[in-house]
C-alpha cells in the first residue's frame, strides 16, 4: 500500500517536471532487432513499444506493459530470450533540468548513441536529485558546445541508458567526463521511434 502511494505521489509530481513511469516500462536488451508481425499479441497482452534502438549484435527495445510478467510472456510466445531487462523508474532529459528540449531528428553529421552508464539506484533518486543531474548533464553540454545533443535517458535501479546524438563518441566520453558520469558501453544505434508517436 505504501508503495502504491509513493507510486502515485511520484507521477503526481512528474507531471509537472520530468517523465516518471506510472505503468511498468522496460529498456529489453537483445541479440537482435525485434521483428516479425505481432500486432495481434501485442494487442492481445497489451504490449506497446516506445522506441528501439538497433546496432549489430545488440538492440535495444523500450516496451510499456502492464507487469513483468505480461513482458516475461510477450517474449515467451516469441521464443526469444532477452539479454537483460530493466524496469524504467524516471525518463531523465534536458527539459528536467531547465534545458532545451532536443530536435526531433539528429543534426546533420550526427550519429545516435546509446550509452549505458552503471549507476545503481538511480532509477529510484527523488525528482529534486533527477533535476540537478540534468542541469549537470546540461551545463557540460554547454560547456562542449556543438558536435553533441542529449535526447533523453531511462533511468533504472542499475543504471541508465542515456540516448545522445554526436559526431563521434569523442564528444560522448569528454561530456561524460565533464558531468561526473561513468560510461560502460558506447553503441552507435538506429533510432526508430513507435508510429503511434
Amino acid at each position: 500500500m505504501v508503495n502504491n502511494f509513493i507510486k502515485t505521489v511520484v507521477v503526481a509530481i512528474a507531471l509537472t517536471s520530468g517523465t516518471a513511469i506510472s505503468a511498468a516500462q522496460f529498456v529489453v536488451e537483445l541479440t537482435e532487432p525485434l521483428t516479425g508481425n505481432d500486432t495481434a499479441l501485442r494487442q492481445s497482452l497489451k504490449v506497446t513499444e516506445v522506441e528501439r534502438f538497433d546496432a549489430p549484435g545488440k538492440s535495444y527495445v523500450v516496451l510499456d506493459v502492464k507487469d513483468e510478467a505480461v513482458l516475461e510472456a510477450y517474449f515467451y510466445a516469441k521464443s526469444i530470450k532477452p539479454l537483460k531487462f530493466k524496469e524504467v523508474g524516471f525518463v531523465n532529459s534536458p527539459e528536467v533540468g531547465g534545458g532545451a528540449k532536443a530536435g526531433s531528428s539528429p543534426m546533420p553529421g550526427h550519429q545516435v548513441y546509446v550509452i549505458e552508464r552503471p549507476i545503481p539506484g538511480i532509477g529510484n533518486l527523488p525528482l529534486a536529485t533527477q533535476e540537478e543531474i540534468s542541469m549537470e548533464s546540461n551545463a557540460a553540454l554547454a560547456k562542449i558546445g556543438e558536435g553533441i545533443e542529449w535526447d533523453h535517458s531511462y533511468l533504472t535501479d542499475e543504471g541508465t541508458y542515456c540516448v545522445y546524438r554526436a559526431v563521434d563518441t569523442d564528444k560522448i566520453v569528454e561530456h561524460g567526463k565533464l558531468a561526473n558520469a561513468p560510461i560502460d558501453t558506447i553503441t552507435p544505434v538506429v533510432h526508430t521511434k513507435a508510429e503511434n508517436e
